[in-house]
């Protein structure tokens, strides 16, 4: 079994600018002196039994508890690198950083510590090998969606803490052997992580000095734009060309010249590469790859979603069998009949160079099948643009996601897809009694009618962008049985009332622009904080924020009395009653940016924790 040695000891490659070596090569500032004898030596409760891997920063080595014999991996910084306080602060930001992210797809942090003035990180022992050593040529795709998709887990419960990895590369991901031949994902190594809340004047480079591995560099890294989750999801693409081709989208014989093919050459979709992988797949990853941020998946949810419903496309569909729908699009007096294809099993295609509906609104559907027309709902799940299509050469238009998942409606559209005509399945006659079940059921739903979305979800207002789409699922896959039952005439009405509550709650609470509106509404601070970390822009919340003071006039200038209190209590050096100002000024105008940035430094400081951006 191979363990933590087939992995990089550090958080990344140190490029500096202008170096000649490309690749996964590490140019260290200085030479890494051999460290002072470790191995026999005890850390705490450990005893240090044998060198792991070794790297610029630190050394990992397998370490056994004294008592309770657990074994562990513990990396101990180099000694020369310890009186170094910004170096030191670099590796306890590894520590910080694991702290925050406790998820099972991310390497499990136990200890911090520090022996004769040198700092050491005990960490979950793996057994297994990277990634790196795993993919030796290209994987099948449904293998490499399968690792894609716990990698984009693991990323998205770093974004939420507001932490981008920025070193995403095969090297890094570790793979713990599982039952049947799986594969369990550990992302390592967060020792060059970028904490967004971290302070502006903290060590994250030095002056010309690139931190990453040129390969797997989105372009952003390239040059002196802004980092943010979307940085990941384009590290995301390459790997996942990387697993799906067998090479990296740019390659070149220095690091420039792979620099280079990232800020400016188109990469050829992966399916030209390998004819194995599906379009449609070929299609996301193009996407995750696009050289703008805003043009990438906002998250690594929607990223993961979309490399799963890739492979869900049948041959039969890969060849688009296009028929007719008609739809009412947003801001239009009467429905338009466009054209369709099928995307999957419960996924339709519209084309249309008019805006599209909203992201995750429900448009209501006719269509127009060989057996005749069929009323169904679909969530719109995507959107192409005329110059994402014209790179992806395909039409303009939008994706949606049949809402229906009942035996009724897909026995109905599969055969009328076949050309058998059939009248439209119609829902059981009432009962003059109220049936036992769908009452157990009901009766959980009842309260959520007139409550506030979150509570109608049944999620805290702090909620994870996973937790509210599950939990909204949850609800649907409770409720949709009944609609095959003998229900009362009672029964029926509060049967609709729910759906339409669950829907109306998720319509909001899982847009992020319409989320942080309804949360400055409630002065839920904590719920904006989480649609930032989903991925609302600045310009997209300037936006929010002036609707949400159309509706309160005046809340902003009474924020901005407490804002200024709070400065005057803070010059003073009167902290807590600081933050006290600061906060009730979010709570009134929580949507201001630069309240927030008071008020989570204020807070940070407070708690002695790093402060946010």
């Amino acid at each position: 079994m191979r363990t933590h040695r087939d992995t990089p000891v550090d958080g990344g490659t140190l490029l500096y600018a202008g170096a000649p070596p490309s690749g996964n090569v590490a140019v260290p500032p200085t030479p890494v002196p051999v460290p002072f004898q470790l191995v026999g030596r005890q850390l705490g409760h450990f005893r240090l039994l044998k060198e792991l891997g070794r790297g610029g920063m630190g050394t990992v080595l397998l370490a056994e508890h004294a008592l309770i014999q657990k074994r562990v991996a513990i990396k101990v910084l180099h000694a020369h690198l310890a009186e170094d306080p910004d170096l030191v602060a670099r590796f306890l930001s590894e520590a910080r950083t694991l702290t925050l992210v406790q998820h099972e797809n991310v390497v499990t942090l136990y200890d911090l510590d520090t022996r004769d003035g040198r700092p050491y990180l005990v960490m979950e022992y793996l057994e297994g090998q990277s990634l790196a050593a795993f993919a030796k040529g290209p994987l099948a795709p449904s293998m490499a969606v399968e690792l894609l998709k716990q990698v984009c887990d693991a990323l998205g419960a770093a974004h939420a803490h507001g932490i981008v990895h920025r070193d995403l590369k095969p090297a890094n991901v570790f793979l713990v052997p599982g039952p049947q031949g799986k594969q369990r994902v550990k992302l390592l190594d967060f020792g060059i992580a970028k904490l967004l809340s971290r302070p502006a004047g903290q060590l994250t480079t030095e002056a010309g000095m690139l931190l990453g591995t040129p390969e797997f560099m989105a372009p952003e890294q390239c040059g002196d734009a802004p980092v943010d989750a979307r940085t990941d999801i384009y590290a995301a693409g390459v790997l996942a060309y990387f697993l799906l081709t067998g090479q990296v989208p740019f390659a070149g014989r220095t690091a420039a010249e792979v620099l280079i093919g990232h800020l400016q050459k188109t990469p050829v979709p992966p399916h030209q590469v390998n004819p194995n992988v599906p379009a449609a797949l070929s299609r996301v990853l193009l996407r995750a790859l696009a050289k703008r941020p805003s043009e990438r998946y906002a998250s690594a949810a929607e990223l993961r979603e979309a490399l799963v419903a890739s492979l869900t496309v049948t041959p039969e569909a890969a060849a688009p069998v296009t028929f007719a729908a008609r739809v009412r699009l947003a801001g239009t007096p009467h429905s338009q009949e466009l054209r369709c294809e099928w995307v999957g099993r419960a996924g339709l295609f519209l084309h249309t160079d008019a805006p599209p509906p909203q992201l995750l609104s429900d448009v209501g559907l006719l269509l127009r099948l060989p057996g005749g027309e069929l009323a169904c709902t679909g969530q719109v799940v995507r959107h192409v643009t005329a110059e994402q299509a014209r790179a992806w050469r395909m039409a303009p238009g939008f994706g949606v996601q049949l809402r229906d998942s009942s035996p009724v409606f897909q026995e109905a559209l599969a055969r009328m897809k076949s050309g058998a005509r059939l009248e439209p399945p119609t829902p059981p006659p009432f009962s003059s009694v109220e049936d036992p079940e769908a009452e157990r059921v009901l009766k959980g739903f009842r309260s959520r009618v007139s409550v506030d979305h979150y509570e109608a979800l049944g999620v805290p207002r702090d909620a994870l962008p996973e937790v509210v789409r599950a939990a909204a699922q949850k609800a649907r896959a409770t409720l949709e049985p009944l609609k095959t039952r003998k229900l009362s005439l009672g029964q029926r009405a509060q049967l609709e009332r729910a759906e339409e509550r669950i829907s109306a709650a998720f319509q909001m609470l899982g847009h992020v622009e319409r989320r942080a509106e309804y949360d400055a509404g409630l002065g839920n601070v904590e719920g904006v904080e989480r649609c930032l970390a989903a991925g609302l822009t600045v310009t997209a919340m300037e936006g929010c924020r002036r609707r949400f003071l159309a509706e309160h006039p005046g809340r902003d200038g009474r924020a901005a009395v407490h804002r200024l209190s709070g400065d005057a209590l803070a010059s003073v050096g009167r902290l807590q009653e600081a933050y006290t100002a600061y906060e009730a000024a979010v709570r009134l105008d929580p949507l201001d940016l630069e309240g927030l940035k008071r008020w989570r430094s204020l807070r940070a400081r407070l708690r002695a924790t790093p402060a946010p951006r």
